[in-house]
């Protein structure tokens, strides 16, 4: 898989790159050999549901795979517009719009490519990754995937599948308070407002999704109803 490539241009002519690795190394053994911020310690504002231990894992995962770009955008309000180009493998996206958007954008896909123990549950979503997606568009992909997984399930007849969906739900429960505790990291790593604002998109939208996936879906009736 090839890297996916951020590139955002500011009004004031600042542009910044950056290239997300999906199979990356795992930061899980971060040693103490590098210098890092102190809101990347694990043990600062912890996900009161995450199972690595301070003892044993210095840093957070996801706070070090964004340290880098919450340092860029620390003095960046959130609603300055930016041009963000979006290179895949196979295509392009571009959009005008708030950074707090493109960071929304960004931080969704590095955080679901690392090596947190939950939010790398979403990972198989970034190898189709759709740029500033909005809400009916997460639940399409992220409900499609699951679905596939599960008849994967049934058909090799090892375990029950879960046709309720009951595992998005609880998932989405297990991303809440992770997003939460996040956007509380953010916030004090930043001056402005830029980065914990587009986290708060991001902690909204997973709110969203988990208040009633079931209620979600049923909106995609009339228009799968009509073919297939």
């Amino acid at each position: 898989m090839d890297n996916i490539t951020y590139n955002l241009k500011l009004k004031d002519g600042k542009e910044y790159t950056f290239e997300v690795d999906i199979d990356r190394q795992d930061r899980r053994e971060e040693t103490n050999k590098e210098t890092h911020s102190f809101w990347t310690k694990l043990s600062y504002n912890q996900c009161n549901n995450c199972p690595l231990q301070p003892s044993i894992h210095t840093y957070c995962p996801s706070a070090l795979d964004i340290e880098e770009i919450a340092k860029k955008f620390e003095d960046i309000i959130s609603t300055e517009r930016a041009d963000v180009w979006v290179h895949t493998k196979n295509r392009s996206f571009f959009k005008n719009c708030d950074v707090q958007e493109a960071l929304k954008s960004i931080f969704g896909l590095i955080m679901a490519t690392g090596s947190c123990p939950i939010l790398s549950r979403l990972k198989p979503l970034a190898y189709f990754h759709l740029p500033f997606a909005d809400l009916e568009e997460t639940v399409h992909r992220l409900v499609g995937t699951y679905l596939i997984k599960q008849h994967l399930i049934h058909r090799e007849g090892k375990d029950s599948p879960d046709w309720d969906l009951k595992g998005v739900e609880r998932l989405y429960s297990e991303l809440e308070i992770v997003n939460v505790h996040f956007m509380h990291r953010l916030r004090d790593a930043s001056k402005k407002d830029a980065s914990s604002n587009a986290l708060y998109i991001f902690v909204t939208l997973t709110s969203l999704v988990a208040m009633d996936i079931n209620k979600a879906i049923e909106s995609f009736g009339p228009i799968v109803r009509r073919g297939l």
